[in-house]
């Protein structure tokens, strides 16, 4: 071989490889990385290779090649030139006397001088019906005749079996190196094939080294069959050019037949093709034996000759547009139709429009109210036809008030920043992008440059994102507008809420109570890392209204998903008097999440009005552009601090009857007690005991005028409640707590009983229930009254 440098030891070859760098290898390594490569190449490359299939033998080391794949029809010729296949043989891979057979599909047969099947000197011989070339490589080199036995007479020997099948025999051992055969089916009868591929069947022993399986090596396709395509079409609003491309898939495919191409209404081709037609291929048909008729909206392809083999040729045409009232603007498409039979029915020609051009979007996306970062679907920019886009022209996209251009949300001053990529085709491009109005929601593209080509021209904005308030929810549109002159409203993405908030009941508060039990609290994922935990920024807040608080902090807990959350609390916002209770996102969910805020209580005061009581979900973590984003752009959704969810958790009832101003005098010893002048009795007297002064709580709330039903007592927890206008007090029996308006009050006393009645020191009879007192040493009467 022409690249080696063949060393006087027979046991090494030397070859130069990239870089002149000089690589040694043994026969042995040589033949085992032969062996391994052949392998691999059985593998991985013919399995591509449809017409092959597996080896037979596992230690069997040939592999097919198709070289070339004619196609021909399926009525009977003589003497048909089919393809060729390649057979490779890794080296010491069989020995002298291995042979395989060759066998013909249904509908072929031999064919050729004499018995049709030969050995032949070059790998295009197409003498014999199988001509089998065999290139040896280095087997049949001087020095390797001795190991391989190779002898060029009898090294492959080709005999005919039957009209059908031939035995191919190999005489040598190729152990010098590998080898391939060419099998050149070159003259092959065809009787009445079926259509598909035409394979031949390759039959090996098992022992043999060498593999069994199919090679395709050739087509049969319907006679006559034609196959017609349009190349180089244009978008006009006038006059349009085409390539029309005809292939015969046989020889004599297209003969006395013709092709008739009809435009739709409005359409008319020209008198004449725009040039002469070009011979792709084959030789018997010349520019000139191309005819072209036409008779208005139908132009008729034929050839003055018929084919003696495959012919392609392509044709330069155009058509205009006769009657702008009846030409439909879009794809102009011809149906075809002739006496030749085709592949296919109709062909688009053409795109006929008026200058101007629209705005779409193939697949608006699904995206979380609250957040950045949200992708929404490919917005399309494209001309009606060619050259619709002039230089300066600018198209905008306005968005709706509750959202954000990912740039301006980011910048008070984003430049031309654009948060996303331009794609364009047909040299619609170099769109410079701004921003305009004061809040930055207008997107703005001007074209610096025309499009150029003969298509019309598409520029697509994709992996656009933007932010989105937290209470916006349903389709996000884009007006369009601009210099350009489009127009309208294009739907980009559907906006839902990020997280849900829902309570199990809705139970009916007292006012003016504490301790008052709802249901439990969800808050739930609608996507995973819906809770934001990025910037520092992942509070959660459960916000109540003006007068609620939150008796105790509930247990919160993730019961679904695997979102984390940490550091519970409640308090009162600020000076508002809102109730609050917050806890942080410790770790963003890989799945939707679950939280569960478990029978939370509430102090509900006298201010509080009828009607539910609605809590709102916020904070940074899931109203996350309401803290977030430039100033400027987005001040309204900080001044709003708009919540992502909210849902009434409680209602509040008839309000309880407000006090009156009374005076009430209590006698030391004695039972009867006045209210404004009127006598009343007691179940329990004042009493004096320790320098304090007692009285029964229930009897000194009814003489300040507390109604009875407002006036309660829990056995379970042994705690009396007051209701006295905005005012709520707790006592607990046996302590020295007590509860005013939720704060507690710790008194140098405990309350007790006597006689079944619960009794206190007046000093904090008066405190509970913002009363004044007046004690008369001499007639041994304490006088108590409200101060409302």
């Amino acid at each position: 071989m022409s690249d080696k440098i063949r060393q006087k030891d027979k046991n090494n070859i030397s070859g130069y490889i990239q870089g002149g760098e000089k690589k040694v290898m043994t026969k042995f390594n040589k033949k085992m990385i032969n062996v391994l490569a052949t392998a691999t190449l059985v593998a991985g490359v013919a399995a591509p290779i449809a017409a092959l299939t597996a080896p037979t033998a596992i230690h069997a080391a040939s592999s097919f090649t198709n070289l070339n794949n004619p196609s021909i029809g399926s009525s009977a010729q003589s003497n048909v030139e089919l393809g060729r296949a390649k057979v490779s043989i890794s080296q010491a891979s069989i020995r002298p006397g291995a042979s395989f057979t060759v066998t013909l599909p249904k509908g072929f047969e031999f064919s050729g001088a004499g018995n049709g099947v030969s050995r032949v000197k070059t790998a295009t011989d197409a003498t014999y019906g199988l001509g089998v070339y065999l290139d040896a490589k280095d087997n049949d080199d001087a020095e390797n005749l001795e190991s391989t036995g190779y002898k060029d007479a009898d090294a492959v020997v080709v005999t005919k079996l039957t009209n059908k099948s031939a035995k191919v025999e190999l005489n040598f051992s190729n152990s010098a190196d590998a080898a391939d055969l060419y099998l050149n089916f070159g003259k092959i009868n065809v009787t009445g094939p079926s259509n598909g591929p035409i394979k031949v069947a390759i039959d090996a022993a098992s022992a043999s080294g060498l593999t069994s399986g199919e090679v395709v090596i050739g087509n049969v396709v319907s006679s006559g069959q034609i196959s017609l395509s349009a190349a180089d079409t244009v978008s006009s609003e006038e006059n349009f050019t085409a390539t029309l491309k005809v292939k015969e898939e046989t020889a004599g495919s297209l003969g006395n037949n013709n092709i008739k191409l009809k435009l739709p209404s409005g359409f008319k081709w020209d008198s004449a093709p725009k040039s002469a037609a070009t011979i792709l291929f084959g030789t018997d048909i010349k520019p000139e034996n191309v005819k072209y008729s036409t008779d208005g909206d139908t132009l008729t392809l034929s050839l003055d000759k018929v084919s003696g083999e495959q012919t392609s040729f392509q044709l330069p045409v155009g058509f205009y547009v006769d009657d702008e009232n009846s030409a439909k603007e879009g794809d102009v498409t011809v149906s075809i139709s002739g006496n030749a039979t085709t592949d296919v029915s109709s062909l688009v020609v053409g795109s006929y429009g008026q200058i101007g051009g629209g705005v779409s979007v193939a697949t608006p996306t699904t995206i979380l109210a609250g957040h950045d970062e949200q992708k929404i679907g490919d917005v399309t920019i494209k001309e009606t036809v060619a050259g619709s886009f002039v230089k300066g022209r600018t198209v905008t996209l306005r968005l709706p008030e509750g959202a954000r251009w990912q740039s301006t949300f980011e910048s008070n001053t984003p430049g031309s920043n654009f948060s996303g990529s331009m794609e364009n085709t047909n040299g619609l491009g170099g769109a410079e992008v701004s921003y305009t109005d004061s809040d930055k929601r207008t997107l703005k593209l001007t074209f610096n440059s025309a499009n150029s080509t003969t298509d019309a021209g598409t520029l697509k904005l994709k992996n656009v994102e933007v932010a989105t308030q937290p209470g916006f929810s349903g389709d996000l549109n884009v007006d369009v507008a601009g210099s350009q002159g489009l127009s309208g409203t294009v739907k980009v993405a559907t906006v839902k809420q990020a997280v849900t908030l829902a309570a199990a009941s809705k139970p009916t508060l007292t006012i003016g109570l504490g301790d008052q039990q709802v249901g439990d609290i969800t808050i739930t994922e609608a996507a995973k890392e819906a809770f934001v935990k990025k910037d520092g920024s992942r509070e959660v807040i459960l916000e109540l209204p003006t007068g609620v608080r939150f008796a105790s902090t509930p247990e919160v807990k993730v019961t679904a998903g695997d979102v984390k959350v940490k550091s519970v609390s409640t308090d009162t916002y600020g000076e508002s008097n809102k109730g609050r209770l917050s806890f942080y996102i410790d770790s963003e969910s890989a799945t939707p999440s679950t939280i569960t805020i478990s029978a939370p209580k509430l102090t509900v005061d006298r201010t509080v009005a009828q009607g539910d009581i609605v809590a709102k979900l916020k904070g940074s973590a899931v109203s996350y552009t309401a803290y977030k984003g430039a100033t400027d752009n987005t001040q309204n959704w900080k001044d709003n601090n708009t919540a992502a969810a909210e849902v009434a958790i409680a209602t509040v009832g008839t309000p309880a009857p407000g006090a009156t101003k009374t005076k009430a005098v209590f006698t030391l010893g004695s039972t009867s007690y006045t209210v404004n002048g009127e006598s009343k009795t007691s179940d329990v007297a004042a009493y004096a005991e320790n320098g304090r002064t007692y009285l029964p709580v229930r009897y000194a709330a009814e003489a300040l005028g507390v109604s009875p039903q407002n006036i309660l007592f829990d056995k379970a927890t042994s705690t009396v409640t007051l209701i006295k206008g905005d005012r709520v007090a707790q006592i607990k029996l046996n302590t020295n707590l007590l509860t005013i308006n939720g704060s507690v009050v710790r008194m140098d006393v405990k309350a007790v009983t006597n006689k079944n009645r619960t009794v206190l020191p007046i000093f904090w009879v008066s405190r509970a229930l913002d009363a004044s007192i007046n004690y008369d040493a001499t007639a041994k009467t304490v006088t108590v009254e409200n101060n409302n």
